[in-house]
């Protein structure tokens, strides 16, 4: 996955939660609230399948992908869960950059 600078995002003011979200989530260990911090946090954004994108950050010890959809100023969200092995070390590499200015 390719990452992507956070200003290529346009800025989101509608979260469209499809119905079966929150309880599909759920499965993983997230929650709504949570996932909500990953996408409006300064998080790492990579590019997913089928014009998706892969927003990822650090809740408390857990490193979270939120699987996303952005359609101009609407995010559309498919699934959260914790991120894959690829997604942690592009976040480990994000958080060095990151901390170094």
């Amino acid at each position: 996955p390719r990452s992507l600078l956070k200003k290529e995002i346009p800025e989101i003011q509608k979260i469209i939660w499809g119905k079966d979200v929150p309880e599909h989530i759920s499965k993983h260990k997230v929650t709504m609230d949570e996932a909500e911090i990953v996408i409006r946090s300064d998080t790492l954004i990579l590019e997913g399948h089928s014009k998706r994108k892969i927003l990822v950050n650090r809740l408390a010890s857990r490193i979270i992908s939120v699987i996303v959809e952005i359609k101009g100023n609407k995010l559309i969200v498919f699934t959260a869960r914790d991120a894959s092995q690829i997604e942690r070390n592009k976040f480990y590499e994000y958080e060095k950059i990151k901390n170094r200015t």
